[in-house]
């Protein structure tokens, strides 16, 4: 008896442990994540980004298809005449020809391969910087979120302490069912807008996950403090800088060099490939003279040369496209240029003056504020002030409160803006030593 009841506590020991570890190595862990690591994580592991990398691979595909040499072409011909006079003539033929592009369209072909890699890799630095300002701005939303669900939750709480005051001051006479309503129905809208508060983070959650590449069960807490530093040197901002370092002006500058690439494709193109052949010949003819047949049997060698006239078709308009489409691009990246500037001077603009309104909370005000909520609830206490200036108070601070959080997130944002207009951001690219590479 003691035997099999001490099996079966072992058995149990075991089946507790197995259980326990399986709960356990179930949940997983919530991960903490910085701005920079989700910055670096979407920059590996962002689904669409990954896919137009792709996009490098199919245009190194064409340039080798356009360094490729035509193919030769093998010709033969099998002559007879047995439907007919049947008197055993005929005659065969084999050759071969090989297309020789002697107008230099394999060299241009390759140039403009070589430009579209190039406007390939800055299309793709665009859409990095795109992503990066896309994760900074959401991820900056959430932590000020997360700062407002603070904000509520301390209301609520003071809410509820004055609640349990009201109440026992009730039982003692001292206060009455509408410093108890009043009391209720603020703490209920601190309440109501936590529930939206809440929700709105689970959105940006949500939005925040599919640009990590994350499914949407993906679990991490927002690390960091949404907390206001001024910017060390703002000159360094500036439009010259984005000038050089903007990947959509790098683009749009290409598309000129992709455009005189292709103008030099359609002048070779005047000139189709000439065709040079070599080719064998058997010919077997019957002729009849004095009611006698004599055959005679020739073999020959021959060579051929095919060089097509450009009399009609000289890409002329082809030629006038390409010209046109140059100076499409270069109007084009002029005005980016201004776009630019614009965008600079703007988050520049929005920048400075955040800078200077959270110069003004900093100085005290948030603090006093604060205190004054304290002056009255001691007020309160000792009956000199009535239930609706403790209201009001908390109120006022609140509304000060998450007007500090709001301009923060406001400015945290303007500068992200002045950040991704003037270049300044992480990238997996860098221009100067991919052209080195793709054209070695």
């Amino acid at each position: 008896m003691r035997t099999l009841f001490a099996t079966l506590v072992i058995v149990f020991i075991g089946f507790s442990t197995d259980f326990f570890a399986s709960v356990s190595d179930a949940q997983e862990p919530i991960q903490s994540l910085t701005i920079d690591q989700a910055v670096d994580i979407a920059l590996r592991e962002n689904r669409d980004l990954r896919a137009a990398r792709i996009q490098v691979e199919e245009a190194r595909g064409r340039l080798t298809q356009a360094g490729v040499f035509p193919n030769p072409a093998l010709e033969s011909d099998f002559i007879f005449d047995s439907i007919f006079a049947n008197e055993g003539e005929r005659a065969f033929s084999a050759g071969i020809s090989q297309p020789l592009p002697l107008s230099g369209r394999i060299g241009a072909q390759k140039r403009v391969a070589r430009v579209d890699i190039k406007r390939t890799f800055a299309d793709l630095a665009d859409l990095e910087r795109g992503l990066v300002r896309d994760v900074r701005r959401v991820f900056t939303e959430l932590l000020a979120i997360n700062e407002q669900i603070k904000l509520q939750d301390t209301l609520i709480s003071l809410n509820n302490e004055l609640v349990g005051a009201i109440k026992a001051g009730i039982k003692e006479g001292l206060a009455s069912e509408k410093d108890l309503n009043a009391v209720a129905i603020a703490l209920q809208q601190a309440r109501q807008e936590k529930e939206v508060l809440i929700a709105q983070r689970k959105s940006k959650i949500l939005e925040l996950n599919k640009l990590l590449g994350k499914p949407s069960t993906f679990s991490f807490s927002p690390g960091g403090k949404l907390e206001y530093e001024a910017a060390r040197d703002l000159n360094e901002y500036n439009i010259e800088k984005a000038l050089s370092q903007r990947p959509d002006l790098r683009f749009a500058e290409l598309n000129i060099e992709l455009a005189r690439a292709d103008s030099g494709l359609a002048k070779a193109l005047r000139f189709e490939d000439i065709t040079a052949g070599v080719f064998y010949e058997n010919d077997r003819g019957v002729f009849d003279i004095a009611q006698d047949e004599i055959i005679d049997a020739d073999n020959l060698i021959g060579f051929k040369l095919t060089i097509p006239l450009p009399f009609f078709d000289r890409k002329q308009g082809l030629i006038a496209e390409t010209r046109a489409r140059e100076g499409r691009a270069k109007e084009s990246v002029e005005a980016l240029k201004l776009e630019i500037g614009q965008e600079v001077n703007d988050a520049l603009n929005r920048v400075t003056t955040l800078s200077a309104l959270l110069e003004t909370y900093q100085s005290g005000i948030l603090k006093t504020a604060e205190d004054n909520v304290k002056l009255v609830e001691g007020g309160y206490k000792q009956g000199l002030v009535g239930i609706a200036e403790v209201i009001q108070s908390r109120q006022q601070f609140a509304t000060l409160k998450s007007s500090y959080i709001n301009t923060v997130r406001d400015y945290q944002l303007a500068l992200n803006d002045l950040q991704i207009a003037t270049g300044t951001y992480p990238s997996t690219i860098s221009f100067n030593k991919t052209e080195e590479d793709e054209n070695k």
